[in-house]
């Protein structure tokens, strides 16, 4: 019988520190949909933009949403914002949801416990792509977890590496052009 496919959903792609790509370098990404079948899609966690919704978008100045952090989700879909985010319940995988509605985002603003973040883009793969990188090392699979979501930028890929590929840190650590020195 054939085995069904595994879904990456919920997992955390972080780049290898020799993924030099410029989307992807030095990135935390949240797959938020994957079938080898039908390919993958997710945000980047670890680009956050320095702005706030109602910052940037004078009809959200008002709305519970005002203070949502924006990020750069990726570079497909870079002229869409998206609205996503997690809660980590008390014991098992984050609850995660993306692409939400404005009237759902603002009802789970409002409720509280839910982070919630506005992406600007999106990352994806074809069908079968994302398992060819996979394949050839450029991405490290993590788990989301909770002591990993108070982190931003670059400190995030770092600790992840640091975590679950020790054997990555120095060259994690090691400046781009190692002969400028």
């Amino acid at each position: 019988m054939p085995r069904a496919p595994q879904s990456l959903a919920g997992q955390l792609l972080v780049s290898h520190p020799q993924l030099r790509d410029e989307n992807f370098c030095e990135t935390v990404i949240l797959l938020h949909s994957h079938l080898a079948s039908e390919g993958a899609m997710g945000v980047v966690l670890n680009r956050p933009l320095g702005r706030l919704l109602g910052q940037t978008q004078s009809e959200f100045s008002d709305s519970p949403l005002a203070s949502i952090a924006l990020h750069q989700g990726g570079p497909v879909g870079s002229d869409r914002l998206a609205f996503g985010g997690w809660s980590f319940p008390a014991a098992g995988p984050a609850e995660l949801r993306y692409g939400l509605d404005q009237e759902h985002a603002v009802a789970l603003v409002t409720a509280g416990g839910f982070q919630l973040f506005g992406f600007i883009g999106y990352a994806g793969w074809s069908p079968g792509q994302l398992e060819g990188e996979l394949s050839q090392n450029a991405w490290v699979l993590c788990p989301f977890e909770r002591e990993f979501a108070a982190f931003e930028g670059i400190e995030l890929w770092k600790k992840l590496l640091e975590r679950h590929r020790p054997d990555l840190r120095l060259e994690a650590d090691s400046p781009e052009n190692p002969g400028l020195n």
